[in-house]
């Protein structure tokens, strides 16, 4: 009888030990699960945060840390010790963090939203929250943030506002620090007009003209960080223009002509690649055909109803590239610009893009390449270029008998090819912040 109860309490003992370890292993896994939740890091992996006290010190007791519509993609330095935070959101929406004692909002962009936050140890807490019409969207949220270190090879990149972004290189452009002496200048009126007399004893009504794009930056300066000052009253590019003319030459001033057209549906530029958009190179096309139909009124400009606008959104473009995120992951709403009409095979046959669904240009397009549209009542031209050259690299040629496009990134005068085919247009095609290329040879 003794033996029967021993066993019996023995089994009683064996029972109530795996119980309690039972409660305690379900209390582990539910105290990992909520700690690990609310934070994510610059890949939207989940990191443990440092502590949830220490976050719940941060906010006020009315305040409540919940579900909205952002969703955080990628966290990536851009100019230390400032990050950039790119993701998506309600469309239409303005974003704002609460981050390392600063609050700041961006507009965002068919549906996506970058914002400059500020990061001197990682990780980083950051609210999020966001508005529409003035009301607030669902509730805030609140991350972990340990932001992503570009590659030594990465062009450092400028968050700005409303989802746009600018290579940091336009920056010397901007402020105005990069003004060479007058003598730069002067030696560049004196070449245009040696070329221009050089040209002309081939061509009586050749003409040189200059499309120099400005950057982003000197286009939209309200959306440049406030830390780097305001647009120079006085940059390369007004010199430039102004030596241009004063040489013979003819310098398209798109500077002013794009602040005209800042605000339209269509953005001149796009937001995560630094050139211009299909858009913009239109505004430019369209400027430099109504000054070569002066002479050539069968190549005056195509209206802008006589192309597609396919707009959507693609593979984004370098600057992403550069911040270290997928440009397949992040976006580019844009609009691609095709024929609504029948082009010269002669074009139709070079791609100007990788394909149809991202905007960098293809390896076609930087070659040397003639183009021969078999037409003689249009003009015929030499180009010497950079890569802005892509976004009108059709548009140009379809309104030319003869396009003979140099290899991008070469400005060489050559005389003996210019004798050869003496062309009636010389055309510059370049950037802003590449006016070097110009300005000294």
């Amino acid at each position: 009888m003794k033996r029967v109860l021993l066993s019996v309490l023995s089994l009683l003992l064996v029972a109530t030990f795996m119980l309690s370890a039972c409660e305690q292993s379900g209390a582990v896994e539910e105290s990992v699960s909520v700690n690990t939740s609310s934070a994510i890091s610059s890949e939207g992996e989940s990191i443990p945060e440092e502590s949830s006290e220490d976050f719940s010190e941060d906010a006020s007791e009315d305040e409540t840390y919940g579900e909205n519509n952002i969703k955080v993609l990628y966290n990536s330095y851009s100019e230390k010790p400032y990050f950039a935070m790119v993701g998506t959101c309600t469309e239409g929406a303005v974003v704002t963090a609460e981050c390392s004692g600063e609050v700041v909002s961006s507009q965002s962009y068919k549906g996506w939203f970058s914002l400059r936050l500020l990061c001197k140890n990682a990780p980083v807490k950051v609210v999020l929250y966001e508005t529409l019409n003035g009301e607030m969207v669902g509730e805030k949220s609140r991350v972990n943030v340990a932001p992503k270190t570009p590659g030594s090879e990465m062009w450092p990149v400028v968050t700005g506002g409303n989802f746009q972004f600018f290579f940091q290189k336009m920056l010397p452009d901007f402020q105005g620090t990069n003004i060479p002496r007058d003598t730069a200048y002067t030696s560049l009126t004196k070449r245009i007009g040696e070329r221009l007399k050089q040209l002309r004893s081939y061509n009586e009504n050749a003409a040189i003209i200059y499309l120099i794009v400005p950057s982003s930056m000197t286009v939209y300066p309200e959306l440049v960080p406030e830390t780097y000052g305001e647009l120079a009253s006085e940059t390369r590019l007004s010199k430039a223009v102004d030596a241009i003319n004063a040489g013979g030459g003819i310098a398209i001033d798109l500077q002013a002509l794009f602040e005209e057209h800042k605000n339209d549906e269509m953005p001149l530029y796009y937001k995560l690649d630094s050139h211009w958009s299909d858009y913009g190179a239109y505004i430019a096309y369209k400027a430099l055909f109504e000054q070569v139909a002066k002479t050539f009124p069968e190549a005056a400009p195509r209206a802008i109803d006589e192309f597609n606008w396919n707009p959507g959104y693609y593979e984004s473009g370098d600057m992403t590239y550069y911040l270290a995120m997928s440009q397949s992951k992040v976006k580019e709403y844009a609009y691609y610009r095709t024929f609504e009409f029948d082009a010269p095979s002669a074009i139709t046959s070079i791609k100007r893009y990788g394909s149809t669904t991202q905007l960098c240009y293809s390896n076609a397009v930087t070659e040397e390449k003639i183009i021969n549209t078999k037409r003689e009542e249009l003009p015929s031209c030499i180009v010497l270029r950079d890569s802005y050259s892509t976004q009108m690299y059709d548009i140009l040629a379809e309104r030319m008998n003869k396009t003979h496009y140099m290899g991008m990134w070469g400005y060489r005068w050559d005389q003996s090819l210019i004798a050869s085919e003496k062309p009636d247009y010389v055309i510059y095609i370049l950037a802003e912040w590449n006016l070097d290329s110009i300005l000294y040879s």
